[in-house]
């Protein structure tokens, strides 16, 4: 594929991307955004702007922006699936929608890479060969120690003061479910005590599933120059279902306060 023909995101969609994602942390975690803040601008806007969301093109999102665009949509398929969950009257308690989305924004924080220059988590492949035969657009950065995503997502959260539930924790740590064999104790147990205990990180597990997939639709789409109509939004995806918050539960004055919070933000 040609250098004219591949997917990007422009200039001001990686722009405006940045600007939902800081939006977002002002309003769903106005107790920690001063340190979530903190933690993009020590690690550096460009970077995390910049950055893609995998290494190889066929994958998802191999592209510049491509991580802030993955992580946005993945917090909006968590929202859909949680209330699309709920609508369906699955058992929510246990976890709050703030944490949930609060794990959907840092899930893949450590492909950011590590505090200071030339630690950033992938580089460009200057080789064309690879680029143009096998995909692969970026390499990762051997500068950086190699740990697991989740575990480098953890460690910087810990390291610029943000502060987590154990959900969150939990969330962030085993979000990629059976694809990586370390998650294996947290999701087959043969004791009742030690079975996850939520919904929340199958919700999690799911969402950024689907929006994996819908951004290597999207990429094969322009790759085989498809002339259909782009999908842009989760209510283009799933039309018939209805995202209105449920604000019948009279006892649940809070949780409704949240999902009004977060109509104003993702509208």
């Amino acid at each position: 594929m040609s250098k004219q023909e591949e997917f990007k995101l422009t200039a001001e969609e990686i722009k405006l991307n940045y600007v939902n994602l800081i939006n977002r942390v002002n309003k769903l975690f106005p107790e920690r955004s001063k340190e979530i803040i903190a933690m993009y601008k020590d690690l550096g806007i460009e970077r995390v702007s910049m950055l893609p969301a995998s290494s190889v093109e066929h994958y998802h999102n191999a592209i510049p922006g491509g991580y802030v665009d993955h992580v946005l949509r993945v917090m909006d398929f968590s929202a859909h699936e949680y209330r699309h969950a709920e609508k369906l009257g699955i058992d929510l308690s246990g976890f709050q929608l703030q944490e949930l989305l609060f794990a959907a924004m840092h899930h893949d924080l450590g492909k950011v890479g590590l505090p200071g220059d030339g630690m950033e988590g992938y580089i460009f492949n200057d080789s064309e060969w690879h680029r143009n035969n096998l995909g692969k657009m970026y390499e990762t950065n051997s500068n950086v120690p190699f740990a697991m995503v989740p575990d480098k997502s953890i460690y910087l959260l810990q390291s610029y003061g943000v502060k987590m539930t154990w959900n969150e924790y939990i969330g962030i740590r085993i979000h990629d479910g059976l694809y990586d064999e370390i998650n294996k104790g947290y999701y087959f147990s043969n004791r009742v005590h030690s079975k996850q205990r939520t919904y929340m990180y199958q919700i999690l597990h799911n969402a950024d599933m689907y929006a994996a997939r819908f951004e290597f639709e999207r990429w094969n789409k322009f790759k085989n120059k498809l002339k259909t109509k782009a999908i842009n939004t989760i209510t283009d995806l799933i039309p018939e279902v209805d995202i209105t918050p449920n604000t019948s539960n009279a006892n649940n004055t809070k949780k409704s306060n949240l999902k009004d919070e977060f109509e104003k933000t993702f509208k």
